[in-house]
């Protein structure tokens, strides 16, 4: 797979300067770094935030490929330059994999980094990433026909109601109020998954496999996934998190796969965890 030319990181040169704390949020595909910008609040005189475009967002070259080996690898060039003691690494879906194994390298090339991860909505090792998208063509069949439409865009506005916050849009009153305002709030920024982009983001995805135990050994990861996930189901959430040494799980009732816009609340939680 070919390596991205582009630097896919940005942050404020004179916070990373000072910093001995270094914050990366990672958004998950199809998604700009704005999904991730309450981690901004979090800098202080030494903890710095960066972010990690992705493909065809933030200005970074639509026809790149998101490489998780480069990007682990890019990641931990950039902690070694800034000679930072703690790394915390805030993911959101694939972003949360991309975290994952940004970790594993940081504890190979610099095992005297306290390291952290946060997984928003984790992706998970293969083969769940393909069932994934087996439950999404499904899903999209189900919003074709519950929005009476073939457009794409009516159709995707009307499963990304369902990505939020899972089958119960459809069933429970008060649930589905909430996602349509939502859709409503944020329809203007909710992309569609279109020219190639979806694949060139997931495509490295589903070949990642389950780490293993002893590359994690020591980093602390905290899953923060909805309970009615309808991308990666919780069950085999739980059961990834069993092959970790140091993984912690909490499922939030109710909500679906953009924990970030649905269940503001996982920032307060987040914020808990980078203040230990």
């Amino acid at each position: 797979m070919p390596r991205p030319v582009s630097d896919p990181l940005i942050y404020d040169q004179a916070a990373f300067a000072r910093a001995d704390h270094l914050v990366i949020g990672i958004p998950g595909a199809l998604s700009p770094v704005r999904v991730m910008a309450p981690l901004k609040r979090l800098a202080t005189q030494d903890r710095a935030v960066a972010f990690y475009r992705l493909p065809g967002f933030d200005g970074r070259p639509a026809d790149e490929f998101v490489n998780m080996d480069f990007a682990a690898a890019h990641i931990v060039d950039t902690v070694g330059q800034g000679g930072f003691k703690r790394v915390d690494l805030v993911g959101h879906s694939t972003g949360s994999a991309i975290a994952i194994e940004a970790a594993k390298a940081l504890r190979q090339r610099i095992p005297q980094v306290d390291v952290r991860v946060a997984a928003i909505s984790t992706a998970l090792p293969a083969p769940q990433p393909v069932l994934a998208g087996a439950r999404g063509a499904l899903g999209t069949v189900g919003a074709a026909a519950r929005a009476g439409s073939l457009s794409p865009r009516k159709v995707w506005l009307e499963y990304y109601r369902t990505l939020a916050y899972g089958p119960n849009a459809d069933t429970d009153p008060q649930i589905a109020q909430a996602a349509d305002a939502l859709v409503t709030a944020n329809e203007g920024r909710i992309s569609l998954p279109q020219d190639g982009l979806a694949r060139r983001h997931t495509r490295a995805l589903r070949r990642w496999t389950n780490p293993a135990p002893e590359t994690l050994q020591g980093v602390e990861i905290t899953l923060y996934h909805g309970a009615v996930d309808p991308v990666f189901p919780p069950r085999a959430v739980v059961r990834f998190a069993d092959t970790l040494p140091r993984a912690d799980v909490q499922l939030i009732d109710a909500h679906g796969h953009l924990l970030m816009l649905t269940y503001p609340e996982v920032w307060s939680r987040i914020t808990s965890q980078l203040n230990r």
